[in-house]
């Protein structure tokens, strides 16, 4: 018999399998896809329900972001529509990969006026620098292979989508927040009457408390951020949680203090900045794992590891993305 999925699950099983393909070093968006379709195909979570891709995936590899031991693909994202309920689309996309990615996550101390992407966002309104770069390639990209070669996302959802359709973006850690200000950007720019919902696994906040607002008001309950309270992630850049970086673990594992104090420093220069979440999270935390007392090995299992046991996934048997 075969198992039933929550929507949530099936939304992180998809931002999930978007990491087909990250660590093929040749840029081929058709091998990419055959990778993306193999893994959705194979995950019991979406086959036969959310293995039908309908545009993309839209695949780009920055030629600024290369250095000599990388070379990966910087952004890649895909829609499916729901076998079983034609009016169910969702977006999904991959997370940190890149040496630039890297640099867009940390790119917080430059805030960005949210009008270029939204007009009708108040002037108060601002994104994180590196946000808005993400967000600037992913509304200009197109579907790199059929179907939907050559159109931007928007393009095909304003020509396909109808009214009353759902659509979903649906992002971990950085994808967790770009998805955010993804959706908002593209519900403003839809031709139809199409509900926009936003599923955020582990993100960062994306911008300021005017922009958190704004989000809300635009995506009202589509808007849902899950959240291990033991995750770090979230609690950048706003500065209180960003405190909280210093001893989440002990006692299990203790920042050298010099850290420590960097970070309290760091949380106290950005307040200021005023980043702060949208929506109140869907939260949950398992404790500190014991058996892991350096921190990295503690982040990873917080960031990554929770998630799947949250909702009781397991790599390689329900989320495949690894393909042989």
């Amino acid at each position: 018999m075969k198992n039933t999925y929550t929507f949530d699950a099936e939304c992180f099983a998809l931002a999930s399998i978007a990491w087909a393909g990250a660590h093929q070093e040749e840029y081929n968006p058709e091998l990419t896809q055959k990778k993306l379709q193999d893994g959705l195909t194979q995950s019991p979570i979406t086959a036969d329900k959310l293995d039908n891709v309908v545009w993309g995936p839209a695949v780009k590899r920055v030629s600024k972001s290369r250095t000599d031991s990388e070379n990966w693909d910087d952004y890649m994202f895909f829609v499916v529509q729901n076998r079983n309920d034609p009016s169910d689309y969702r977006v999904a996309a991959r997370s940190t990969v890149s040496t630039l990615n890297g640099q867009e996550d940390m790119a917080v101390f430059e805030l960005i006026d949210w009008r270029q992407f939204d007009g009708d966002a108040p002037d108060e309104a601002k994104i994180a620098s590196g946000m808005a770069e993400v967000l600037a390639d992913l509304l200009e990209m197109t579907s790199s292979v059929e179907p939907g070669f050559g159109s931007s996302l928007v393009q095909f959802l304003n020509m396909n989508l109808n009214d009353g359709d759902t659509l979903t973006f649906c992002g971990h850690s950085m994808g967790g927040t770009f998805t955010i200000p993804w959706g908002v950007s593209v519900k403003q720019q839809l031709d139809r009457n199409v509900q926009v919902q936003v599923r955020s696994f582990a993100g960062a906040t994306a911008g300021n408390f005017s922009f958190a607002a704004h989000a809300e008001n635009v995506l009202g309950s589509g808007l849902k951020r899950i959240v291990n309270n033991l995750d770090i992630v979230p609690k950048a850049w706003n500065s209180d949680t960003l405190k909280e970086i210093a001893t989440v673990y002990e006692p299990v594992v203790t920042v050298p203090f010099i850290i420590q104090i960097i970070i309290v420093g760091l949380a106290n220069f950005l307040t200021s900045y005023g980043y702060a979440h949208s929506s109140q999270p869907e939260s949950f935390d398992f404790g500190i794992n014991p058996e892991l007392t350096d921190f990295q090995l503690q982040y990873g299992y917080q960031h990554d590891t929770a998630y799947l046991k949250y909702y009781g996934l397991e790599m390689g048997k329900d989320i495949i993305y690894e393909i042989s």
